[in-house]
């Protein structure tokens, strides 16, 4: 009869191979790896000016995550060819519009960004969705899908502000639109539900979408509480 060992009966944790194929020590780096990337372009976006040296080292750093994206939801045996895809025409559209910031080159922009951090997102909450374990590599992935979900939204926004321009405002003082950073620290005030009003959102489907981030952060959380628990649950199970 074929037995099946557990992660402790095979020694260290690096020996335990996961479904798809990818080592649980490899996992769990590439998620810490992930995480940092994402805590440091949050920060440098806080930091960069409008001029175009700064525009282009925040595009590198956003390649940066992701590629780093592209490995976490990669495995041995399957290249994800639709994500590398879209990582390289974003970053070259990107350095496109630095140079020439015309409105369609923002709009193909943005719009290949959302639909990359939407792919990242939903290979990621499948990872965490797996049966098993619950590993270093899971709540690693766990804080950095919250943040990939943050950025899905902000790509979102910004699509929507190229559309139709005026969507966001900046409340202090006269109303003007929000810039794109302003955006990216709206998008994550609202998945939180900090909510603090200094960026709002004016057209119906802007605040419609908003109001979904909002509901995605508190089920996020929700969701993936319980799904902790229950993997504690099994394991301890497991173990009796």
């Amino acid at each position: 009869m074929k037995t099946t060992c557990k992660p402790e009966e095979k020694g260290e944790l690096s020996d335990w191979i996961e479904p798809d194929g990818m080592n649980a020590e490899t996992r769990h780096r590439h998620s810490l790896v992930l995480l940092i990337a994402l805590l440091f372009f949050l920060v440098l976006s806080a930091f960069v000016r409008d001029d175009w040296i700064s525009e282009i080292i925040l595009a590198l750093s956003m390649f940066t995550v992701l590629v780093i994206a592209i490995l976490e939801i990669s495995d041995k045996r399957t290249l994800p060819w639709p994500a590398l895809l879209l990582a390289t025409s974003s970053l070259l559209i990107t350095l496109a519009c630095v140079f020439r910031p015309i409105h369609i080159l923002r709009t193909a922009s943005w719009l290949l960004l959302t639909i990359f951090f939407g792919y990242v997102s939903v290979a990621l909450f499948s990872f965490l969705e797996r049966a098993g374990a619950i590993m270093r590599a899971k709540l690693d992935a766990c804080l950095g899908l919250y943040l990939i979900l943050a950025m899905f939204y902000y790509a979102v926004f910004n699509l929507m502000q190229e559309i139709h321009p005026g969507s966001f405002v900046e409340a202090a003082g006269a109303a003007i639109p929000a810039s794109r950073h302003s955006l990216l620290y709206f998008s994550l005030a609202s998945l939180t539900t900090a909510g603090y009003g200094d960026v709002l959102a004016v057209s119906r489907p802007a605040r419609m979408i908003a109001a979904l981030e909002a509901v995605t952060g508190v089920f996020y959380v929700a969701i993936t509480v319980a799904r902790l628990v229950a993997g504690y649950q099994q394991e301890d199970g497991a173990r009796v």
